[in-house]
This record gives C-alpha cells, sequence and structure tokens, in this order.
C-alpha cells in the first residue's frame, strides 16, 4: 500500500513538473517573440505543441511569428489548429481573418469576421474591417454601410471609418451627416488634409463660402495643394466678392500651374473688371477667347470695357458684341450689354428691341429696368413706369430712385 501511494506520488509530481516546464518554455518563446527573435519563438512554441496538441496559446504565438516572418500559409496552419484546440478563440479568428486577406481570400476572410462578431457582438474593430471588406464587394453596400454605422456607434477610434461614412453621406447628398463625420476625422487626426478638402466641397454644396473658404484654407495649409482647391477658394472668394483675394489664387493657377482653363482665365477676367483693372481683364478675356473661341461671354465682357473706354474702342466693342449673340443667340446679358451700347448711341430703337428680346430669353430686373427707362425718354410714362416697377420688385438696387423720380403712384 505505501508502494503504491508513492507511486501516486511520483506520478503527480511528475505531471506538476512537466505541466511547469512546458508553460516555463511558452513563456520564454513569448519573450522572444516580443523581442523580435521570430525564429528562436518558433523553436519554443513548437516545442510547447508537440508536447501538447491542446496549447492554443503557442500555437497562436506561433502564428504569429510565422506572420512576421511572411510565412502565411504556416501562420494560418496554426491558427487552424488554434480554432480546432478552442473553438471560441476570438484572437485567432481575428488574425486568420487578416492573413486571408492578405491571400485576397474575401470570402473565407468575411467567415472569420462573421464568427468573431458573433462570438464579440461589441468588437468595434471586427465591424471595422468587415464594413472596409464589404466596400470592396458592389452588392455589399448596404451591408458596409450598417457596419460602418455600428463601429461609429461603438465610438470607434479609427478615423478612416467615419471618412469612408462621409463619403457615403456625400454620394448621397446628405451634406450635414457628412460634415459631422468629416469633422470626427479632424477630430481624431487633426492633420488629415483629405477631410479639410472634402468639408470644402460639402460646405460648397450648401453655399456656405466662408466655411468653405475656411476650410480649403486649412486642407492648403497641411499640404493639400493642387489646382482644383485653389479655383474652388478662387471661385468662393468671387460668390463673396472678395476679389482681391481670389485674384490671388486665380494668379497661382496661371503663374504656377500654368492653367490652359478657359474658366480660370475668364474669372480672373471679372475680377479685374470688378477692381477696375480693365487692361488686365482685356488680356485675361482675349487669353479666353483664345482657348474658347466660341465663349460668348468672354466676348460681350470685353466689349463692355472696349465700351467704356471711350469711342476710339468702339468698333471693337460692338464687334463683340454681335460675336456673342452670333455664338449665342439666346444669351439674354448678351442682348443687354448691347442694348447698352445702343443707348449710349442715342439708338434707342436698337435698344429696345435687344432689349425685348433678352427679356423674352430671361426676363431680369436690369432689362425691365433699362427698357423703362427709354420709355420714359419716350414719354410712355404707363408703360415705363411698369417697367420699372417690375425692376424693382426682382431686386434691381437702381430701379428704386428711378422708380421714385418718375413714378411716384407707383411706391
Amino acid at each position: 500500500m505505501k508502494k503504491l501511494g508513492w507511486l501516486i506520488v511520483f506520478q503527480m509530481a511528475s505531471f506538476f513538473i512537466s505541466a511547469q516546464t512546458i508553460n516555463d518554455i511558452y513563456e520564454k518563446g513569448l519573450q522572444l517573440k516580443e523581442q523580435g527573435k521570430c525564429t528562436e519563438a518558433i523553436k519554443n512554441f513548437s516545442e510547447v505543441v508537440q508536447k501538447d496538441k491542446s496549447y492554443y496559446e503557442a500555437w497562436y504565438g506561433r502564428a504569429q511569428c510565422f506572420k512576421e516572418l511572411n510565412k502565411i500559409d504556416l501562420a494560418i496552419q496554426d491558427l487552424n489548429a488554434a480554432i480546432a484546440a478552442k473553438k471560441d478563440y476570438a484572437e485567432a479568428y481575428f488574425l486568420r481573418s487578416d492573413l486571408y486577406q492578405k491571400q485576397n481570400k474575401i470570402s473565407e476572410a468575411l467567415n472569420d469576421l462573421n464568427q468573431l462578431i458573433r462570438l464579440k457582438p461589441d468588437n468595434c474593430v471586427a465591424y471595422e474591417k468587415r464594413a472596409v471588406l464589404y466596400l470592396t464587394m458592389s452588392d455589399k453596400k448596404m451591408s458596409a454601410v450598417s457596419d460602418l454605422q455600428k463601429a461609429i456607434s461603438l465610438n470607434s477610434t479609427n478615423h478612416q471609418i467615419y471618412m469612408k461614412y462621409a463619403e457615403i453621406c456625400m454620394e448621397k447628398n446628405k451634406i450635414d451627416d457628412a460634415i459631422t463625420n468629416l469633422n470626427k476625422v479632424i477630430e481624431l487626426e487633426p492633420d488629415q488634409k483629405e477631410a479639410y478638402f472634402k468639408l470644402s466641397q460639402c460646405y460648397h454644396k450648401k453655399g456656405d463660402y466662408p466655411n468653405e473658404i475656411q476650410s480649403e484654407t486649412k486642407a492648403i495649409q497641411h499640404g493639400f495643394m493642387n489646382e482644383e482647391i485653389y479655383y474652388m477658394r478662387a471661385s468662393a472668394y468671387f460668390e463673396k466678392k472678395l476679389y482681391d483675394s481670389a485674384l490671388l489664387d486665380l494668379n497661382i493657377l496661371v503663374n504656377q500651374y500654368h492653367s490652359k482653363k478657359t474658366e480660370v482665365y475668364l474669372m480672373r477676367g471679372k475680377a479685374e473688371m470688378a477692381l477696375n483693372k480693365e487692361n488686365d481683364a482685356v488680356k485675361d478675356f482675349s487669353k479666353a477667347i483664345m482657348l474658347d473661341k466660341m465663349l460668348a461671354e468672354a466676348y460681350y465682357l470685353r466689349g463692355e470695357i472696349y465700351q467704356k473706354q471711350g469711342k476710339t474702342k468702339d468698333v471693337l466693342a460692338k464687334k463683340d458684341f454681335d460675336k456673342a449673340i452670333e455664338l449665342e443667340p439666346t444669351n439674354a446679358n448678351a442682348y443687354i450689354k448691347r442694348a447698352i451700347y445702343y443707348i449710349n448711341k442715342k439708338n434707342q430703337e436698337s435698344a429696345l428691341s435687344d432689349l425685348n428680346k433678352s427679356i423674352k430669353i430671361k426676363p431680369t430686373g436690369e432689362a425691365y429696368y433699362y427698357r423703362g427707362a427709354i420709355l420714359h425718354d419716350q414719354h410712355k410714362t404707363t408703360d415705363a413706369c411698369s417697367n420699372l416697377k417690375k425692376a424693382f420688385d426682382m431686386g434691381y438696387d437702381e430701379a428704386k430712385k428711378k422708380l421714385e423720380e418718375v413714378c411716384p403712384t407707383y411706391q
């Protein structure tokens, strides 16, 4: 009996010594792995799994080492063994999914993420990774959106998730939602120049030019510099009548990017007109015409400047107005510009004819104002006042003074 008892004690002691030895070997493997000594660590992990096939942590550790050594197939084999030893081993599913993605085995990667989410329904990173995979699949867009929303609801700290969701919101024209998520991107990664640029696009769609300009400026300050952003900011400055600032950006487009875009020279010409830089404006309108000989707007704007420059340029002005109308017979502005030319030439009938055509194409306060002024000169008071009242109602500022002067009963 004593002999049997000693035998049992010896066997139990041997078991604990063996178990302790395996753990020691495993811990040494972990230390080597953390030191970046993967080849040496693999030897330790291999010794562990040879002694105990169910030691899933060792299979996982060796898989991590094989991954670092870019031995992906061997890493997957070890993860298979780890999962066989522990069916609910979430970390193994996670790593195996990444490795399947490296092999472009998308279906297998998704299966592992699905299993991971079943095991850990609130694992934010799993939703993030599954969303990214779904976005590569044309028929999984809605599933991707759902996963992005889930990751965001779990307070994801991955700025790319908010960026991708913002892009989807922009595609769906959900601009306010896009702005919210782009601001979150910037909160997480303040140097995200792409987010500032996309933010400026959102504000542009809303017609919020001050915020658009601010976002474009931030993007440029963070290194996002190309023709598109300078043109967008120039356009926003132009809309806000900040012509000097618009010119600075347009000059960058011309001088640094050597732009050959008609719209750049056309806008620069308009800004120069507003700043009374008439000679520069003529050069830019001429450049725009050289780039696009069919650009009616450049012709009638250049004609407007020629007209202001006096009799020596009258012939050039008339030629440009005629050309603009020849190119675009339905351009209401071109008829107004030529009508003003005729008014200055005391040719009221031709002016009226052009104003009638302009109003027929597109009624504007400016056209009604000039037609009312001509009719007043012709002593056609009722018609004159009716036209001036229409101009006033359409918000044409100059009509108010004229209306008060000649048509007091219309106030």
